[in-house]
């Protein structure tokens, strides 16, 4: 069992074991001997760092979270919304591990509302990302300033939730250039000239 690892490396590794177990035998099942024997770790080297595996899921999640937008980061360097765009198209990324880390953390949610509230915060935090992407857009003249940043930050997150669960429980997913055309132009309509029309 390996103790002495630098603390970064057992950070990563306990979070990329957490996922792992979390999506293999669920939250409720989840145990934290577990969670530490595949990562090759002690479980006081969990409890050094976590109080427990609801920290643990809450850690895992948002590492999740900002790893699917930094992923996005460099197809679109400026921001914005290629940003935006290239979000939406990660949404066709196969399932995994992940995915169902997050389908088990919506569920625990109702069974530990402390569970809840770091999920929450979890994705207020990834709510913030997106919303620094749209600000910046406005700033840009991308997209119309009329248009609210909260709504078009939690359209994205909602769209990102269905796609995920339906990927979840087997729904076809769409070709991947009829997607990209989608995404493209529900982005698109937010721009300035656009909005004017509907006004």
């Amino acid at each position: 069992m390996t103790t002495d690892t630098p603390n970064g490396d057992i950070g990563d590794r306990l979070v990329a074991a957490a996922v792992e177990v979390f999506a293999e035998c669920g939250y409720d099942r989840a145990t934290v001997a577990a969670i530490a024997r595949r990562a090759g770790v002690t479980t006081g080297a969990i409890y050094s760092r976590y109080r427990g595996k609801a920290d643990l899921m809450a850690d895992a999640l948002g590492n999740h979270l900002a790893a699917s937008f930094e992923r996005a980061l460099p197809e679109a360097p400026a921001g914005g919304t290629e940003l935006l765009s290239a979000l939406g198209e990660h949404l066709l990324d196969p399932a995994d591990s992940a995915t169902w880390l997050l389908a088990e953390a919506v569920v625990a949610t109702r069974r530990d509302p402390e569970l809840a509230d770091m999920i929450r915060r979890s994705f207020e935090e990834e709510e913030g990302r997106i919303t620094k992407a749209v600000e910046q857009a406005k700033a840009d003249g991308h997209i119309d300033r009329s248009l609210s940043t909260l709504a078009i930050a939690q359209f994205a997150l909602a769209v990102g939730l269905g796609m995920g669960m339906g990927q979840l429980i087997g729904r076809e997913q769409p070709n991947p250039d009829d997607w990209t055309d989608v995404i493209t132009r529900v982005v698109g309509s937010a721009s300035p000239e656009l909005s004017a029309h509907f006004d």
